[in-house]
């Protein structure tokens, strides 16, 4: 039987994955992400019940995002925040914290503030990295309640900043990978 070699990335990918190279060839978020830079989602952005509100539940996510506020570094908040907060009726924040570096990807709940209630309607995973340099990065996902939305907060960052340099495949890996799909 031939060989489906139509696409030789992919099936790189899938036989690295098999052995546990994953880490090691996949491209590192903190280095590959999209900028998220949308004012309407800071904290401080409170409306009335009236006024029109934004939502992220239209929006198809896809890879890491980066988010910022006026080009400055901004996360996810980690406490609850007020109904009508960030621009939308039910403002998104996270559980659980933020990672350290060495954390590496965790996983942290999402919940939506409502009718006094900080998690009103459950919760749901997304994926969250620290990088270095000060910055998270995070694998957003489809909110679960419509007139929801991510956000922002720019006042918890610490100002400080370190220099962050382009991660680089290791060509053993690689090379390890490549001798994989021959097999």
């Amino acid at each position: 039987m031939a060989q489906d070699n139509s696409h030789p990335t992919i099936r790189v990918l899938e036989k690295c994955w098999e052995h546990g190279k994953q880490e090691s060839i996949l491209p590192d978020p903190c280095y590959n992400y999209t900028v998220l830079d949308d004012r309407w989602r800071a904290t401080n952005n409170i409306h009335s019940i009236h006024e029109y509100h934004k939502s992220d539940t239209n929006v198809t996510w896809s890879g890491w995002d980066r988010l910022f506020i006026n080009g400055l570094n901004a996360q996810i908040p980690d406490t609850c925040i007020t109904t009508y907060g960030c621009g939308t009726h039910i403002p998104l924040w996270i559980r659980g914290g933020h990672p350290r570096v060495q954390d590496g990807v965790v996983t942290r709940d999402v919940c939506g503030h409502w009718d006094n209630y900080c998690c009103y309607y459950g919760s749901y995973p997304i994926k969250v990295k620290a990088c270095p340099g000060n910055y998270y990065v995070y694998e957003l996902v489809r909110p679960t309640v419509n007139w929801s939305a991510y956000c922002a907060d720019v006042g918890s960052i610490n100002s400080s900043s370190t220099t962050v340099t382009p991660a680089t495949l290791s060509t053993g890996n690689v090379t390890h990978c490549m001798s994989l799909l021959m097999k």
